[in-house]
């Protein structure tokens, strides 16, 4: 791998580790010690690395085009929603789960050693482009748009899969690959679950999964909790923590590259835990990750990548949400040791997020450096999570008064609350990082759109309704022009993609759909306004705003 990956043969460092071995392991290996011999111990030729590899290895081909046994023509959806634009569209994105439907071929589960896949048991939907597997937190907003286009069968068995994971490996990776076992990402199984419950009041299926919820929120607060100090107090809460040797293997060059700048081994793996503990949080990457260490460098490398040095707003508030449910659930079979158990965790969790993570000055909740021992000061759409999740003790009115004028005093409204860019911005810090900005991811404008909706505010509703107006609208523009639902968007031009990272933009798109349908469903009065859509950053534009802004919404139909 180290020589194949180094020798750029592939555009994607993906490809190579996602081929299926047609001789064993330890043949091919064999077989290459051996050509690599006749060079001296060399690295082989750029011919003969391409025919070594012909010969030992395939295409994988181990996923089969799957139909949702519960697919239906004409989801609910589509009856609420008033415009027949997106009426139109919303049908259109429901034939699109045919598109990235995907079961595993039974020879996964036959000979597991020849794949890098991770075999589970029922079909999925696949997020897209090049990535053909199960991935953790995109599933979250999958299964909701499953839900909503009547699949509620497909989700469980989507959910199922995510709970067989948990139980053959004691946590669900990032995603169904074997190379993806050194680490998680936000763990959302148990918000699954509960839109699940929420949609079927089937609470026996929570009573028969609740021991998988329970061990998969154990793996977060047993193995990835830190204990550090604020004002003399001592606080225990959540990172991301991914330690393991190498390069990640599908991103080999390119963690490689990163690494090289160190001297010793020791140097080179942490770096390599710092760029996996990132890849872990789903924000893979940002600068929210960049921690100056050195005062003569300049903050804008992979080499700055600190993220077990973070305590994250989001994954703390997740698993305070987590705490809350599981408590809710055990309440209602009538445990209530585990009840009250989860009760005092979630109350621990929200101690910090408050004490640790709010800035009354500021009116967010900002990361932890454990380095420099401070918040973080820059905008990210994580600083607004606890809205999504309810992780505060403050009154609705008062939180909502001061998440908006943070909004405000950022620039990601203008003074008047219009909305001054094509969907927020995932932070204003301009890096060759794709979870930077110029892009807006669509779980990102799920937390803040939603968040704020779901303080009941009046005015705080509205914002989220004209965010919801300006999303879709970015959405439906890039989906009429070109038949494609990307994986992010270009806040500056409508309907475009976002860029920068390690691969080119993707398309499909899981997470994508499940948001658009999210925000249809639940503000269905909304209209197109595709045609009056500006094609710069609207804040630059004085004919944006209100203008843009005057359709009436109406929060559920």
């Amino acid at each position: 791998m180290h020589d194949i990956q180094l020798a750029r043969i592939y555009p994607d460092s993906k490809t190579f580790v996602d081929k299926k071995f047609i001789y064993t392991e330890s043949e091919i290996l064999t077989n290459y010690k051996t050509l690599k011999d006749s060079y001296n111990g060399n690295v082989p030729p750029l011919t003969e690395l391409i025919k070594f590899i012909d010969e030992h290895l395939e295409d994988g081909d181990e996923l089969e085009v799957w139909i949702p046994p519960d697919f239906t023509e004409n989801p609910s959806i589509a009856n609420r929603i008033m415009d027949q634009n997106y009426k139109q569209w919303a049908l259109e994105l429901n034939q699109l789960w045919k598109t990235l439907a995907r079961k595993i071929k039974d020879d996964v589960k036959i000979n597991p050693d020849k794949y890098s896949l991770l075999w589970v048991p029922n079909g999925f939907i696949i997020p897209g482009g090049r990535f053909r597997e199960i991935y953790y937190w995109d599933t979250y907003w999958i299964v909701n748009g499953l839900i909503l286009c009547d699949m509620k069968d497909t989700a469980r068995g989507v959910i199922d899969n995510v709970i067989s994971l948990v139980n053959q490996y004691g946590f669900m990776p990032n995603g169904g690959r074997a190379y993806y076992l050194n680490r998680s990402q936000p763990p959302m199984l148990i918000l699954m679950a509960q839109s699940y419950y929420k949609s079927t009041n089937d609470f026996e299926y929570i009573k028969k999964i609740i021991p998988d919820l329970e061990s998969e929120f154990h793996f977060w607060t047993e193995n990835w909790m830190v204990t550090f100090e604020k004002d003399g107090k001592s606080y225990r809460m959540a990172r991301y923590y991914a330690p393991s040797k190498g390069p990640r293997p599908e991103s080999y060059r390119e963690d490689y590259e990163v690494a090289e700048k160190f001297d010793t081994e020791d140097e080179k793996d942490d770096m390599y835990s710092r760029l996996k503990s990132g890849a872990e949080s789903g924000w893979d990457y940002s600068s929210r990750w960049f921690i100056k260490t050195d005062q003569d460098s300049e903050l804008d490398q992979l080499s700055d990548v600190h993220t077990p040095s973070v305590i994250p707003v989001e994954l703390n508030s997740i698993l305070n949400q987590n705490a809350r449910i599981l408590s809710s659930w055990f309440g209602q079979i009538g445990n209530k040791y585990k009840a009250t158990k989860y009760c005092i965790i979630a109350q621990e969790f929200l101690k910090g997020i408050q004490e640790v993570m709010w800035r009354s000055d500021k009116g967010a909740w900002f990361d932890w450096d454990l380095i420099n021992h401070k918040n973080q000061d820059c905008f990210f759409v994580s600083n607004i999570v606890p809205l999504w999740t309810g992780s505060y003790n403050m009154s609705k009115e008062a939180v909502a008064n001061d998440v908006l004028r943070y909004l405000r005093d950022e620039g990601i409204v203008e003074p008047d609350f219009s909305i001054s860019f094509h969907g927020t911005p995932t932070s204003l810090y301009i890096s060759s990082q794709q979870w930077d900005y110029p892009n807006a991811w669509p779980p990102l404008q799920a937390y803040i759109i939603q968040g704020l909706d779901r303080t009941e505010q009046e005015f705080a509703q509205q914002v989220a309704a004209n965010m919801v107006e300006v999303w879709l609208s970015t959405n439906y523009k890039g989906f009429a022009e070109r038949s494609i639902m990307f994986e992010k968007y270009h806040v500056e031009t409508p309907g475009e993609t976002g860029g920068g990272g390690e691969y080119v933009p993707q398309t499909g798109f899981g997470w994508t759909n499940g948001v658009v349908l999210e925000f249809l469903n639940q503000w269905c009065t909304v209209n197109t306004y595709t045609n009056d859509l500006p094609n710069n950053n609207p804040r630059n534009n004085s004919s944006n705003g209100s203008d843009l802004l005057k359709s009436s919404f109406k929060r559920f139909c």
